[in-house]
């Protein structure tokens, strides 16, 4: 059974919901909020009552986008990651599409203490122990899982078994839920006298790209300037959403 973590999340850019300086978020998982590479499609309506018309807009992907691959590109990088879209957040006629990454969301941390820390992309720390776990991924694996060093979060390309023992720990976990991220340790290695952990993401994360006007079936991730302007604005709408539909099921 695979071993199951909270893990201390302040400097990776998936760790929190919404940072500033990033264009990814992990949806908040305790406001009923789920999301599966498959892409629950509902009629693509404007879900967010408003009395002005240039307030912001939240639609859900049409039955035709939703399951379809769209790359969202790091233009600084030259690097993209490809994403589920999820929907579609209009601010001032610019669309935002919330996108689900198509892999397994991982990252490679490390204990200081009892916090599991997660290495920083751009950390030269990741430079030396990528290609490491990279190599050991591909050992342990073969084909049937890649590593790959995509922006904003590193991806599995692959399939990974399901525990259900491990789900079952899941569901008992909840009660206790701290606040931190939890993730799923897939395998431990040691470099350099140090011991690391490449884990997977068990909170759904989500990226924000915006339509390349030169490719509409692209999107490109915001830059940091964008993202301190753009990203409050799109975390009060998202979340907006997320207490309507919570309202609209209760009995």
């Amino acid at each position: 059974m695979t071993a199951v973590f909270y893990y201390t999340s302040l400097a990776v850019v998936v760790a929190a919901c919404l940072v500033l300086t990033s264009d990814a978020f992990t949806a908040p998982a305790k406001q009923g909020f789920s999301l599966s590479q498959t892409v629950v499609a509902t009629p693509l309506v404007s879900l967010l009552a408003s009395k002005s018309d240039d307030a912001p807009s939240f639609q859900q992907v049409s039955e035709d986008d939703e399951g379809v691959p769209i790359p969202f590109l790091d233009r600084k990088e030259n690097s993209f990651i490809e994403c589920y879209a999820d929907s579609i957040i209009t601010v001032d006629d610019v669309k935002y599409t919330i996108g689900v990454p198509c892999d397994y969301c991982v990252a490679l941390c490390y204990f200081e203490g009892e916090n599991l820390l997660p290495v920083e992309l751009d950390d030269e720390l990741m430079n030396d122990i990528f290609p490491v776990a990279e190599n050991i991924v591909s050992e342990e694996f073969e084909e049937e899982l890649v590593l790959q060093r995509t922006p904003q979060t590193l991806t599995l390309v692959g399939e990974l078994e399901d525990d259900e023992d491990d789900m079952d720990d899941d569901d008992e976990d909840d009660e206790d839920y701290n606040g931190e991220e939890e993730v799923e340790v897939l395998l431990q290695f040691e470099h350099r006298e140090k011991e690391y952990n490449l884990v997977r993401m068990l909170d759904p994360v989500l990226l924000v790209g915006k339509t390349d006007t030169e490719r509409p079936d692209l999107r490109l991730l915001l830059t940091v300037e964008e993202s301190e302007k753009i990203m409050p604005i799109l975390e009060k709408t998202f979340l907006n959403y997320q207490d309507d539909e919570d309202d609209a099921t209760l009995p």
